[in-house]
């Protein structure tokens, strides 16, 4: 039922690199098997650019960083008392407070842990559960007065490449009744998959996937990653399916945990490329939803600078404007390192 379908593109030119002999240039688009979006892959698989200057950029932002704990209960704002009567939810390392340029009605972020920076390689496994756990209370004290489908969103964006406007680690959280665009889209193919073929869409892809093998990243506990055929980001990115949960609040602590591991050596594998930057963000069904049309996804998306020197961001046109996919590194030579990675994850 799953079907994977590209096409293949050959641009002819002079080519100065051989004495500008006439030469053919291959690149392919493909196609999600779900939505018919489409995704191109060219040629050539980018080396990935030197950092910026970490080391400056984390001094820079640690002198006025809200979220550093000297800061933090003085400049962060507090929920209303019918919202929260605490002021702020506190779990573990993690701390929610409402986010001051909101943009939804309940919209907060998850500060983790007091340290100002983390290196993408070495985040603490239970700093990202109790992130994720926080997150969940507030997800359940909001829902007491929501009314219609509402949708709880976490999300995830980690140093300046991934649109972070400050250095020291947060998630953001929203609880809205307009999940955005790719969401309602996703949510809408998965429904009229499961009118014509009775079956869930994830459960149709992740068995495919594994059958084939080479996009396969692996399982822990209900958490199953792959390398989605029709990449998001210019380097690559994967995706982790809940195996019968629709959303966050669905989950159990093993599975908190389980994503929380195996995301963390997903992170040190891309690392270990030269990557420094992701955004992270899950994509759910609304609360109470039952697990038949849509599984609770996480989808990871490494960033980076096409050029440190000048702030070359990795997003242009072909995905802001066309709404197009643009890769330059196919999942199948990317799927390997992670496959490795999380079955190494203690």
């Amino acid at each position: 039922m799953i079907e994977l379908r590209s096409q293949r593109k050959v641009a002819r030119l002079h080519d100065p690199r051989r004495d500008f002999a006439l030469t053919e240039i291959e690149s392919e688009v493909r196609f999600d098997p779900l939505t018919g979006d489409s995704a191109r892959i060219c040629h050539f698989a980018l080396r990935v650019p030197p950092a910026a200057d970490l080391e400056g950029i984390v001094a820079r932002s640690r002198a006025s960083c809200p979220f550093c704990p000297e800061r933090r209960e003085r400049v962060t704002p507090r929920f209303p008392a019918d919202v929260l009567p605490a002021g702020r939810l506190r779990r573990g390392a993690a701390t929610v407070v409402p986010n001051l340029f909101p943009y939804d009605d309940v919209s907060a972020l998850a500060v983790l842990g007091d340290e100002h920076f983390l290196p993408m390689e070495a985040i603490p496994v239970q700093l990202v559960v109790d992130g994720l756990h926080a997150a969940r209370e507030l997800m359940q004290a909001a829902l007491e007065t929501a009314q219609g489908d509402t949708y709880g969103i976490v999300t995830w964006n980690y140093m300046p490449p991934a649109g972070a406007s400050q250095v020291h680690p947060h998630l953001q959280v929203i609880v809205s009744r307009d999940p955005g665009n790719g969401l309602r889209r996703t949510l809408a193919a998965e429904t009229r998959y499961l009118g014509e073929h009775g079956r869930t869409y994830a459960a149709d892809l992740l068995a495919a996937e594994d059958r084939e093998g080479v996009r396969w990243i692996g399982a822990r506990g209900r958490v199953a990653w792959i390398a989605p055929f029709t990449p998001t980001g210019l380097l690559g990115d994967c995706a982790a399916f809940f195996r019968g949960r629709s959303t966050l609040l669905d989950l159990d602590a093993q599975d908190v945990h389980d994503f929380a591991a195996s995301l963390v050596a997903l992170l040190a594998a891309f690392s270990r490329r030269g990557l420094w930057s992701f955004n992270l963000c899950f994509f759910p069904a609304a609360f109470g939803a039952m697990p038949d049309v849509h599984w609770l996804t996480a989808k990871l998306l490494p960033r980076f600078y096409l050029n440190a020197d000048l702030h070359v961001s990795d997003v242009a046109y072909l995905h802001l404007l066309l709404e197009e996919r643009f890769a330059m590194t196919r999942p199948e030579e990317i799927a390997p390192d992670l496959r490795a990675a999380l079955a190494g994850a203690g």
